[in-house]
């Protein structure tokens, strides 16, 4: 988030602005945080005007929201008539656009015209959670930028995991989203992972056993990719312990003296294997013992 500030900032300080940015992020907290910070900061920096965007009555400041399915044509002519108007108390004039995907092909085709050929000075800030519902035309015109979540609001909505399993979920870059439907189940996948790794690395014929109790945990086809994502983990972190290199352990499998690095290797191939037969469709749990059976050797 800093390096988006950064580069916002940097933008305004060269005097590089362009007429219109189209945001995207994963988090619409996050898109509405940064927008309104990047607004202020073109109208005025000052408490006062920051003040006012805030609470939505700058005078040259339009923010369009709804709680609708769509946003209308007439919404969107409500923006351009108010843009079109002079700066009353700053040098630009600047609208946001929240959840622009929203917006109808009526109005966003009305839209474009005004994006094309705006006011002089006039600032445009689209928002959206996914840019594949907006018209090609209107991402051409458009400066986008892809703002990461911000990091605080993540922590906030994982609080309820453990900061061990908090650091597995930023390490492997894990979809938030996915943890967080999970609930309580994420606990009980990585612990059961775990169990079937130390199995799989001791050779023990349990490992295939103990893989009925985790994929009795995996309701939907990305629980097995995280499966897959958990267990290429533990056996990168246990090969880094068979070569002695130090690192940090999330998962702290136990090992014997018999696991080596040709063992391990295999064991990260057959996972490779396994992700790509996921990616075909083949049954999941076909595609699990087929992986613990053939590393076998």
């Amino acid at each position: 988030m800093v390096d988006i500030s950064h580069t916002l900032n940097k933008i305004i300080e060269n005097n590089k602005l362009s007429h219109t940015y189209l945001f995207e992020s994963d988090s619409l907290e996050t898109l509405k945080s940064v927008s309104m910070e990047f607004a202020t900061k073109i109208l005025s920096d000052d408490t006062r005007s920051k003040t006012m965007v805030e609470s939505l009555n700058h005078p040259d400041f339009y923010y369009l929201q709804t709680d609708r399915a769509t946003i209308k044509k007439e919404d969107v002519q409500d923006v351009m008539y108010q843009m079109s108007q002079k700066p009353v108390q700053s040098n630009f004039k600047v609208y946001i656009i929240e959840s622009f995907e929203k917006l109808t092909v009526q109005a966003e085709n009305s839209l474009l015209k005004f994006l094309e050929e705006p006011p002089k000075n006039t600032i445009a800030i689209l928002l959206t959670t996914d840019k594949s519902n907006i018209l090609p035309t209107t991402l051409s015109r458009s400066q986008y930028m892809y703002i990461p979540r911000r990091q605080d609001e993540t922590i906030e909505e994982l609080s309820h995991l453990s900061h061990g399993l908090q650091q597995i979920v930023s390490q492997y870059g894990l979809d938030y989203h996915h943890i967080i439907e999970l609930e309580d189940r994420f606990s009980k996948i990585v612990t059961e992972s775990k169990k079937v790794a130390e199995l799989w690395l001791k050779k023990d014929a349990r490992a295939l056993i103990r893989l009925t109790s985790l994929v009795e945990l995996c309701k939907e086809r990305k629980d097995y990719f995280l499966v897959l994502t958990l267990l290429d983990g533990m056996m990168r972190e246990a090969m880094y312990d068979v070569l002695q290199i130090e690192q940090s352990k999330l998962f702290n499998i136990e090992l014997t003296n018999l696991v080596n690095v040709i063992q391990l290797t295999r064991n990260l191939e057959k996972i490779e294997e396994a992700n790509k037969m996921l990616n075909f469709n083949v049954n999941n749990m076909l595609v699990l013992e087929s992986m613990i059976i053939s590393s076998k050797g």
